[in-house]
């Protein structure tokens, strides 16, 4: 009788089961994010648009009512803060590894501004930050967050940028300087904030006059103009950053910012999209937009509905 000899075979099955499991818990080999997401919320304007990356969820927040809606990478919408009227929320961030959500919540209780800080995984209100504590009539726009979880806070009606600590929970005036003063006396100053890759510096948007300001966080805050050139830039609201280059979403159109080595000079490229935007985030290398139609909502004008979230062809911008 010959003898058969199992152990190559057994070690074949072996290899051929382990690389199917590895290839099954293969997270890496995902379907890429849906090129537009429309909210259903009959009830919520939304303003403020952030990522998840570890969910592969987008936030969306609320001038009416203050509600909070999630939405998976599928397009499955569910609230995760119910309306309930206590404020206009507005610019948000996620910190993806701390699994918080960071929310710019204008007139809480109709008495100030706030900056709340929520538990991704329960929904809870973990913290919050009174800005009127840090100067009078202190408000929010926009905020950034810098790669230890400090949040940095763009006031739309005072001259102030704010630094936020989740550690110590205590917050103060990063710089006020007349060069981030409103001067049109309606809150419309600052708004969109990004971060330098190198965390060495922040670029600001200032809503009126449209202009972009850099921020110096090494030594001594300073301020200085962005001396921009190529097309004229449309009032900027949310600002983020993508491979280098920042994109400023103004009311119908995104500019992309492309910035000398130094970021005191920078070219921009304006292409008119649609009408109703407001911010934007960064998802898995793209970048989304989300059509908000603020500007209808403060002048109580019927809303060009439906809201939605939607990539932009960054090869827009290539002319």
């Amino acid at each position: 009788m010959h003898k058969i000899n199992v152990w190559p075979m057994l070690c074949t099955v072996l290899l051929l089961t382990a690389c199917s499991d590895s290839n099954n818990n293969d997270h890496s080999v995902r379907d890429p994010l849906p090129e537009r997401y429309q909210l259903s919320s009959t009830n919520s304007v939304p303003e403020g648009v952030a990522f998840d990356p570890l969910e592969r969820a987008f936030y969306a927040t609320s001038l009416q009512g203050g509600s909070i809606v999630r939405l998976d990478s599928a397009g499955n919408e569910s609230t995760f803060r119910a309306a309930d009227n206590r404020a206009r929320l507005v610019g948000t961030k996620v910190d993806a590894t701390e699994r918080r959500l960071w929310v710019c919540a204008q007139q809480v209780d109709a008495i100030d501004n706030r900056v709340w800080v929520f538990d991704l995984n329960s929904g809870d209100l973990d913290m919050e930050f009174l800005l009127g504590a840090l100067s009078t009539n202190g408000s929010c726009n926009d905020l950034v967050l810098d790669s230890t979880g400090v949040a940095y806070v763009t006031d739309p009606a005072n001259p102030n940028i704010y630094r936020l600590d989740p550690e110590s929970g205590t917050g103060d005036i990063l710089i006020s300087d007349p060069q981030l003063t409103d001067v049109t006396g309606a809150a419309l100053g600052l708004n969109g904030i990004a971060l330098t890759p190198d965390e060495n510096a922040m670029i600001v948007a200032r809503f009126i006059p449209a202009s972009l300001l850099l921020v110096n966080l090494t030594d001594t805050v300073q301020v200085a103009p962005v001396v921009l050139t190529g097309d004229p830039l449309p009032s900027p609201d949310g600002l983020v950053l993508l491979h280098d280059d920042l994109y400023a979403v103004a009311g119908d159109s995104v500019s992309r910012v492309r910035f000398s080595s130094d970021f005191s000079n920078a070219s921009v490229v304006t292409a008119t999209l649609q009408s109703g935007l407001s911010t934007a985030a960064i998802a898995e290398e793209q970048l989304y937009v989300i059509k908000s139609d603020v500007l209808n909502f403060v002048l109580n004008r019927p809303l060009d509905t439906p809201f939605e979230i939607f990539r932009v062809d960054l090869d827009v911008f290539d002319r």
